[in-house]
């Protein structure tokens, strides 16, 4: 029978690949769905997300569709919910990691510096080689991919070098100092003026240019979303994988709940009965219950109660045998030929024994 269930299990498995890959594709889109595009997720983000993915493909799974399809699927509505309660609470809580995050240019600022690189290396190589060998237009095809390049490597390496960014701050400062406060005594004015050989007006736009080019360069906490898509999606299909391989095997293994034995009619009435009298009305009602208790087939109630006998009953003395052993339980060591004490009769009814009785060993 085990291996029976097993290849039902297996051929499920492999006839639901398909729905399982797209049941992990809905979970990865819900994840990211709840992400602000192009923005670090925050943990609270990242935490909704994973509930909306694992809502998503819990939801899925489950569906009537899948569990009508299931080896050994649900009978009816009760079944069902059975099966799916049964099942999200042994399902494991699900786990992703946050994206690993970085400091780095933006697509469009790359994309702006490989169009402004692109212009300048077409207008200067061209401008070379058309005054050198008159050759505008090869210099003007080679200057563009050139340009293009050295102007993305020059942002990311200014975007990525700290030293280099505060060499470039403390010229910058130095210069505008010297030109603010006019100090021709130190020379710097002058030697900056003679060094760029500008006047004031176009240092100024240096200085511009300069600190634009900073704050275009200074870089951004980012990821990368393609590589962290994979990611997730690496980890969210094998927990589509186990959450159907486990709603299978609850599938496949369900046990049927025996029907709840109903309680004799008769019997139900002289409980209630006994229940309602009062403290005279004890020993008939009590009579009552042990009549329905002879009729449904109950052993060793024919004699009359204890309770309406004049003097106390003595306890049952009996001799141990191995046939005793059949009815009775000992209370600790015993031998055969011992006599023994009855603690508690058996229940027996219509000759089946119920629940063995209790004897205990007289001592001498």
């Amino acid at each position: 029978m085990a291996v029976i269930l097993e290849e039902a299990m297996r051929g499920w498995m492999a006839d639901h690949q398909g729905l399982r890959e797209q049941i992990a594709e809905r979970g990865v889109d819900r994840f990211f769905s709840a992400l602000v595009p192009a923005q670090p997720p925050t943990p609270a983000q990242l935490e909704r997300a994973l509930a909306g993915a694992r809502d998503e493909v819990f939801a899925a799974l489950s569906a009537d569709a899948v569990l009508d399809g299931l080896p050994n699927p649900p009978t009816g509505g009760g079944d069902r919910e059975a099966l799916r309660s049964s099942w999200l609470s042994l399902n494991l809580a699900w786990g992703l990691p946050a994206p690993p995050l970085g400091r780095g240019l933006s697509v469009p600022r790359l994309a702006v510096a490989a169009a402004v690189g692109s212009l300048l290396g077409m207008m200067l190589l061209g401008g070379l080689l058309n005054l050198t060998l008159g050759l505008r237009g090869v210099g003007m095809l080679i200057g563009a991919p050139g340009g293009a390049a050295a102007a993305m490597y020059a942002v990311g390496k200014l975007a990525e070098s700290k030293a280099l960014r505060f060499a470039l701050k403390s010229l910058m400062g130095v210069a505008w100092t010297a030109d603010l406060l006019g100090a021709t005594a130190l020379g710097f004015g002058a030697i900056w003026g003679r060094l760029a050989g500008v006047g004031l007006l176009r240092r100024i736009l240096v200085y511009a240019g300069v600190v634009s080019l900073l704050a275009f360069t200074r870089g951004s906490t980012q990821y990368d979303d393609r590589a962290y898509r994979k990611t997730v999606r690496d980890l969210i299909r094998p927990a589509v994988d186990c959450s159907a391989l486990l709603l299978c095997s609850l599938s496949a293994g369900r046990v049927e709940t025996p029907p709840t034995a109903a309680l004799d009619a008769g019997l139900a009435r002289a409980i209630q009965e006994l229940h309602r009298c009062d403290a005279a009305g004890l020993p008939t009602a009590a009579e009552s219950v042990l009549l329905e208790a002879r009729r449904m087939g109950l052993d060793g109630v024919s004699v009359p109660p204890r309770f309406v006998q004049a003097s106390q009953a003595v306890r049952p003395r009996l001799r141990w045998s191995p046939e005793l052993a059949q009815h009775y339980r000992p209370f600790g060591l015993i031998e055969e030929g011992d006599t023994v004490i009855v603690e508690d009769e058996p229940v027996i009814v219509n000759g089946n024994v119920l629940e063995k009785g209790l004897v205990r060993k007289q001592r001498s």
